[in-house]
């Protein structure tokens, strides 16, 4: 019953596998003096420094393309899939549902003509959130590191949460958890939702309890799906990928991860040898780390080979361990000055076996870098090429933040660093959750343009034309690092793009994830502690769930208080676990305590008091860490940039700012730009540069931070972006003030087109756009929701009428855009509801420029109105 497919195309990890066509080329222009975008040439490569114009920081996986490399080839036994095809009957293939396992979905099964579609459906005994099922098949047993995971070719036009692959399916031990696809845990992936034929690499993932000395083998394979509401998939083919499969090339580079760390990643076959040329910085040294393959035994050698002496061997280790990274340093400081022939070996008895050398890169120590530079009568190199340290404070509202003006003292540390820096009182996130916000200021680009959200509840990863904060930083030479406890920021999107090490798993407790993540950032310098670097932090503390650490817990809420929120949050879900995922996150609380019988005030304000308490710990660790940056003698040379993603609250859980508010605004009042959903901390403390104890009130945006950090490092700006610099403002310069533009899209999956708002601050003036096509036969007459249509969370199908409308609020007396002024102002709210279009026809040509449909030019409908309007020439 087997069927040998093709080679799958290489990917390592359960991601879609996107399929690029040639860049489109968009030439737009600004229209008027409320909007600028700079476009040329999409998809060419940054004009950013490479790495060797560092003499101090040389990463060799850049530097792969000029090496002298000899490589194995890959095994024929790599590229021996095992396929099932669906364009024909697989009765092979069974059910996992309620009517085997309690606790699934039920699951129907329909043969069509060239797939198996798998629906699910809610079981007769009810749910309590998110709905899991899928099929299975018996394959004969195996070593199961004999592959490298199942790939799936589906496609869908429903809004899921994700697909999985699990193995020995019989218990639900071995099934993933519903929240593992809501969070993207465990090897789950997106889905798309735009009915496209995607291709889906899932790892093949070992879940429940193995017998203690007994191999792990496998002996049935499942394909588990998941959704908050009646969903379908259609499975075109499912495919055993075997090991070393996304290694066919003679070798290359590839984002790896092992035991939570990914890592660029250089490999070749063994036997293998790398010789790269380089010039060793002075006290010069080589920092790697080493893998295997599961079930390969792979013998490393490092050796330097000058002028015409033989090569010197510097180490040889056996690596036997697939399940780390063994990180190892080499001492090259005796070739200080000189140019050698640097030469990676790999040997196994394995022929072909897969030899992994992650983020190798040969830097300068520090100390002997700065004292060179002195020597010579030269400044610092840190001076004029900052390490810069990019501090996101997951979920931290800025009207939630004592350093903001709020009445409880949230964050005395910042308090204190304000003196030292910049701070903008009018900063606002791109978008009210964490996926389509990071991917906007670590591009400066909107989310449309980005493609919003595609994959059900997730957006859609970066596109390959879209060049990152971390891809910039690493072609300019700097060592780069992303530490998270938020999978949403990194890898879920593509974020993993130009990044050295990358730790995005959770922490043991997401309340307390900024001591860990600073320790793992300490790990990271102990292990490459050359300069410049690049680092982006992403801490979970006052995200949901709070549980404050002592001596935090109990400064807001009592601990009576607290036992009943716990019960409160029990009976919640226990009475409306149904309503989960089915409608917006506002509807689903605002029906939940009426169905709980809860009271708002007491329920609201005490989640509230768990937020603040857990962000008066993030300000305590934020503090530790500066402190031990000024120990460690970082802190003169260091950029710190601290910001948001979002405010509160974050895109899926409860709103108790907006609760609170009495009396409660109507259901269709509100707004992206509502200041507890993306008013966000902004501050800049560059000790001796960037003069402190300053206050800006212009409103700016956080797409305007990828723009401020190139410029403050001399970098150049990226061929296109939405955001601008802030440099100037930093530096005690004019800039002229222009509105922040706020976007967050999806597909809707009834219509396949783009729903969503587009926003604008205009100083006074904030306008809702609402583009939503509606679908034959919708209920139009639901009318407009609170939570925006862009939303995780929108429904199923748009909460907006039949024709989009324009909702306009006076934010100067209305921050939280509780009461549209649109019968005040008609004259603002045509002038808005023209601007806005004229931005959206911007975003969309945008879009075509960098997102999956590149490859196809404009239609002459919108090359006519982006002429019209002077967005082209």
């Amino acid at each position: 019953m087997w069927d040998r497919g093709q080679p799958v195309f290489p990917v390592t990890r359960a991601t879609p596998i996107r399929r690029r066509g040639r860049p489109g080329r968009v030439l737009v222009c600004s229209a008027s003096a409320l909007f600028a975008v700079v476009v040329s040439a999409c998809g060419s490569r940054s004009s950013g420094a490479a790495s060797s114009s560092n003499p101090a920081l040389v990463h060799l996986d850049v530097e792969l393309e000029h090496a002298r490399v000899a490589s194995a080839p890959a095994p024929a036994a790599a590229r021996e899939q095992r396929t099932w095809s669906f364009a024909e009957p697989r009765p092979e293939w069974r059910a996992l549902s309620a009517a085997t396992m309690p606790g699934l979905a039920t699951v129907e099964l329909e043969a069509r003509p060239d797939c198996l579609r798998v629906a699910l459906r809610v079981p007769d005994c009810g749910r309590g959130g998110m709905m899991v099922g899928g099929i299975a098949v018996d394959v004969p047993e195996s070593p199961i590191d004999a592959w490298a995971g199942v790939r799936v070719r589906a496609r869908s036009h429903a809004r899921m949460s994700g697909i999985a692959a699990a193995c020995n399916v019989e218990t639900r031990a071995a099934l993933p958890g519903a929240f593992a696809f809501f969070g993207g845990h465990g090897g789950t992936s997106p889905v798309f939702n735009d009915g496209s034929v995607q291709d889906y690499m899932l790892p093949l993932v070992a879940r429940g309890r193995d017998e203690p000395g007994r191999p792990r083998t496998v002996h049935s394979i499942g394909l588990l799906a998941s959704a908050p509401q009646a969903a379908e998939i259609e499975i075109l083919s499912i495919s055993l990928v075997p090991r070393g499969a996304p290694f066919l090339e003679p070798s290359g580079v590839r984002s790896l991860t092992r035991d939570s760390f990914t890592r660029r990643t250089i490999f070749a076959h063994a036997p293998a040898s790398l010789a790269f040329r380089v010039r060793v910085p002075e006290a010069g040294r080589l920092d790697v780390g080493l893998s295997a393959l599961a079930g390969e035994v792979v013998t490393y050698t490092v050796a330097v080979k000058s002028g015409s002496a033989a090569p010197q061997e510097l180490a040889r280790e056996v690596v036997t361990d697939a399940a780390q990274w063994h990180q190892r340093s080499f001492d090259l400081a005796r070739w200080s000055g000189t140019e050698v022939e640097l030469v990676l070996a790999a040997e196994s008895e394995t022929p072909g076996a897969v030899a992994l050398w992650g983020a190798p890169i040969v830097s300068s120590k520090p100390a002997a870098a700065h004292v060179s530079e002195r020597a010579r009568g030269g400044a610092p190199r840190g001076a004029t090429r900052p390490n810069v340290i990019f501090y996101v404070i997951d979920g931290g509202g800025a009207d939630l933040m004592s350093v903001y003006g709020y009445n409880r003292r949230t964050t005395p540390f910042l308090e204190r660093l304000a003196k030292e820096g910049v701070v903008f009182e009018q900063a606002h996130s791109n978008s009210t959750w964490t996926q389509p916000s990071t991917a906007s200021f670590m591009t400066s680009l909107q989310h449309s343009v980005l493609g919003g959200l595609r994959r059900g509840i997730h957006s859609t990863p970066v596109p390959a034309k879209a060049t990152t904060m971390a891809e910039h930083m690493h072609r300019a030479g700097y060592q780069t690092a992303v530490f998270t406890s938020n999978p949403n920021c990194a890898r879920m999107i593509g974020l993993e793009r130009g990044v050295d090490v990358m730790r995005d798993a959770d922490t043991e407790d997401s309340s307390r994830s900024s001591p860990e993540l600073h320790e793992w950032y300490w790990r990271f310098r102990r292990d490459y502690p050359g300069r410049p670097y690049w680092v982006h932090f992403q801490t979970t503390d006052v995200h949901e769930p709070n549980h404050p650490p002592s001596p935090f817990a109990g400064l807001f809420v009592g601990a009576a208080d607290r036992e009943r929120l716990e019960e409160w949050d029990n009976s919640l879900f226990q009475k409306s676990g149904d309503l989960f995922g089915t409608t917006s996150m506002v509807a689903f609380y605002d029906e939940a305590l009426k169905r709980a019988k809860i009271d708002r005030h007491g329920y609201f304000n005490a989640r509230r008091g768990l937020y603040d308490e857990t962000m008066a710990h993030q300000d305590k660790e934020l503090e530790r860490l500066v402190d031990r940056l000024k120990a460690a003698g970082e802190w003169e040379d260091t950029l710190l940039v601290i910001g948001s993603d979002h405010g509160h609250p974050a895109g899926t859980f409860a709103r108790w700012g907006r609760g609170l508010i009495e009396p409660q605004p109507e259901g269709w009042q509100g707004a992206l730009f509502d200041s507890y959903s993306t008013r966000v901390p902004l501050i800049f403390v560059w000790p001796g540069k960037i003069a402190g104890d300053r206050r800006i009130a212009q409103p700016v945006s956080m797409i305007d931070v990828l723009p401020t950090i190139l410029e403050l490092t001399g970098l150049p700006m990226p061929e296109v972006m939405q955001g601008r610099s802030l440099a100037p403002l930093l530096l005690g310069r004019e800039l002229e003030p222009r509105p922040v533009i706020l976007d967050e899209f999806r597909v809707d999956e009834a219509t396949g087109a783009m729903v969503g708002n587009i926003e604008m601050i205009d100083m006074r003036w904030g306008a809702s756009l609402e583009i939503a096509p509606v679908a034959q036969g919708a209920d139009g007459s639901r009318g407009r929701h609170a939570y925006p249509a862009g939303g995780r969370w929108g429904a199923v199908h748009p909460f907006f009428a039949d024709t989009s409308r324009l909702l306009l609020y006076d934010l100067w007396n209305d921050p939280f855009a509780t009461r549209a002024v649109n019968d005040e102002h008609p004259e603002l709210v045509a002038h808005y509801t023209q601007t806005l279009t004229e931005h959206w026809l911007v975003h969309q040509a945008l879009a075509q420029s960098f997102g999956e449909a590149a490859d196809r030019p404009l239609d002459p409908e919108m090359l006519r109105q982006l002429q019209t309007l002077g967005y082209t020439r």
